[in-house]
């Protein structure tokens, strides 16, 4: 657990956030009454000088620099990242600070990949970046964590459909206007899908599902295999998940859903509570819809899971890394 740098307490810093996820670190960060002395906005994308708030108080977002850098203890890297890539990857052994990347793709190989409540008690300040991996690794990293806990996890095969809101605000103002093109029969806008997304359904582009995949391996059983299809659908916020598991030997339902209850950032719905993809918006959880039995397949059975991929599988995630490695708990919702 490091010491402040100042007598006061810690100081944090959001890069990016005026992105979707970077916004949403901040309100996390307000919800838990987050003890810090000082949050500083910086920016790498060009918009320093843009005017937002931090709780009730305006607040303007700076470039990112040596001088600001220095005075922090942590930092959250939200946005793009080639953007944020020399500030992570740099050599400068005056400036030092906590790394919490949220970047997407991750801007280094070097960092420790870190999900709370898979692998959080082992991150602590001695790594100078830790990774809060892609939005889509999390909650099937936990998922497949407690399988593993009642037996070891032979295959494992993932369909995603993704949101708009994985492109940030422009990615759910297009698909927006997109309906209403659609719905009102005019001329539909292209600028962020290259195709009408509106009422469809295809593959994603610009996806790197070997790196997806290879941050799910470094948090589960290696010995796993695990393929991924990511899918682009019309939705706004939260990710859909189709899971087919199949274990070493015989599935035992009963065994695994009680293993996954045991994890609170995972949910099951109650009596006769449904879920659905709109109902992940806004929640903690990753919430399971269905644990099914596989008729045909020895061993196998499906998962079907939602999870918001701004909270659960970003800003919370990481503000839990920021609690553990600055205050020595590693808290899992």
């Amino acid at each position: 657990m490091p010491d402040p740098k100042h007598p006061s307490g810690y100081r944090l810093g959001i890069v990016n956030p005026l992105t979707l996820v970077g916004n949403e670190v901040k309100t996390i960060l307000r919800e838990r009454s987050f003890p810090l002395d000082r949050l500083v906005l910086l920016d790498t994308t060009g918009q320093a000088g843009a005017l937002t708030d931090i709780g009730d108080e305006p607040a303007v977002v700076t470039a990112i620099s040596d001088d600001e850098l220095e005075e922090l203890d942590l930092v959250f890297f939200c946005g793009p990242a080639e953007k944020n890539r020399e500030w992570l990857q740099r050599e400068d052994a005056d400036v030092q600070f906590i790394a919490v990347d949220l970047s997407q793709p991750t801007t280094t190989d070097d960092g420790k990949v870190a999900v709370a409540g898979v692998n959080l008690e082992d991150v602590d300040d001695a790594y100078p970046i830790i990774v809060s991996p892609h939005p889509i690794a999390i909650p099937i990293a936990l998922i497949l964590h407690q399988i593993e806990r009642v037996a070891p996890v032979e295959l494992c095969t993932a369909t995603v459909v993704q949101p708009a809101s994985h492109f940030d605000q422009v990615g759910v103002e297009e698909l927006a206007k997109q309906t209403l093109s659609v719905l009102n029969v005019s001329s539909m806008p292209h600028d962020v899908f290259d195709r009408q997304l509106a009422f469809n359904l295809y593959p994603a582009d610009e996806h790197d599902e070997e790196s997806i995949v290879s941050q799910v391996r470094a948090l589960t059983d290696a010995r796993t295999e695990i393929a991924l299809l990511v899918t682009q659908g019309t939705i706004f916020h939260s990710y859909t998940f189709s899971l087919f598991v199949r274990m070493r030997g015989e599935a035992d339902l009963d065994a695994i859903a009680a293993s996954l209850k045991l994890n609170p950032a995972i949910v099951f719905p109650e009596g006769d509570q449904q879920f659905g993809t709109i109902d992940a918006a806004g929640k903690d959880e990753v919430l399971i819809a269905e644990l099914r039995a596989d008729p045909a397949i020895r061993g196998g059975f499906w998962v079907w899971a939602v999870c918001d991929n701004l909270r659960r599988g970003s800003a919370l995630n990481a503000v839990l890394i920021a609690e553990k490695v600055l205050f020595g708990s590693a808290p899992t919702n």
